[in-house]
């Protein structure tokens, strides 16, 4: 809603209409704000619901091996789920005492499985309860199924994380070639646009030669350097995310990140 509200107080301002305005607003901040409502609420959910699902995966496997502990001394499927869910497990654990509480409910093993991995929403977790379930459909020793899973998990976080190591030093030169772009730009307009700017002070109008000297607008001027480093900050943010996490979605917090970053420092410096 605020979103929208900000949208349409910079269709009327682009438009020519008289609005509510704050002196030192320019009808293009009234975009910068929404789209900084939009993708901000969505950016920072985005990043908390991922941080949720790493901590369950971080806690999955212990969960999985203290179940086949279990088995392994002689205690039902049923028990030892409901007997591990009583540990510790972070995030993982409300999930675990639904689990537990669908047991006791007489839904079966195989169906609260799937019903874990509908809930955390991770492809792993699903694969995880289709290979269990089949597993379990097939009869075999419990502990030693639980214990391949537990393992599957620690092989997959190991490789994710190696993942976003190696990728993450992209994404900091990512980040690095924005900043560097956005001294670039104060640079060249406190230098170059800044001696423009003086020169058309008692020059505006005249001709040296065959040139002459036009009236340059500052704020034409910084809102053209603004949607520069707006698209660079949205652009830059997006694509660092995505080499980090291997998400798009995953970069809409960097993107709000820097592209507040940019309007601050154009409204400070510029």
């Amino acid at each position: 809603m605020l979103a929208f509200i900000f949208f349409s107080l910079a269709f009327f301002a682009f438009i020519g209409q008289p609005i509510i305005t704050i002196g030192f607003l320019q009808p293009i901040d009234y975009f910068v704000f929404g789209i900084l409502g939009c993708i901000g609420p969505l950016g920072f959910y985005n990043s908390m619901k991922q941080k949720r699902k790493r901590e369950i995966m971080d806690k999955l496997p212990d969960f999985l091996r203290d179940i086949a502990n279990s088995s392994a001394s002689g205690m039902t499927i049923y028990d030892s789920i409901r007997t591990a869910s009583e540990g510790d497990y972070g995030r993982l654990t409300e999930e675990l005492k639904m689990t537990a509480a669908q047991l006791s409910w007489g839904i079966p093993v195989d169906e609260v499985l799937t019903n874990l991995g509908e809930r955390v929403n991770t492809n792993e977790v699903k694969r995880l309860a289709i290979t269990i379930k089949k597993a379990l459909e097939i009869g075999g020793n419990t502990s030693t199924v639980f214990n391949a899973a537990a393992k599957e998990l620690d092989q997959i976080r190991r490789v994710e994380q190696q993942r976003r190591t190696e990728m993450s030093m992209y994404s900091i030169v990512i980040f690095i070639s924005f900043f560097v772009f956005l001294a670039v730009i104060l640079i060249i307009n406190g230098t170059i646009f800044k001696a423009l700017y003086d020169l058309q002070g008692p020059m505006a109008g005249k001709s040296i030669g065959n040139l002459k000297i036009a009236t340059i607008n500052p704020i034409d001027v910084k809102n053209m350097f603004f949607t520069f480093v707006f698209v660079q900050s949205l652009g830059g943010g997006l694509l660092g995310g995505f080499m980090m996490e291997g998400r798009i979605s995953a970069g809409i917090r960097q993107a709000f990140i820097l592209i507040l970053i940019s309007f601050i420092t154009f409204k400070i410096l510029i």
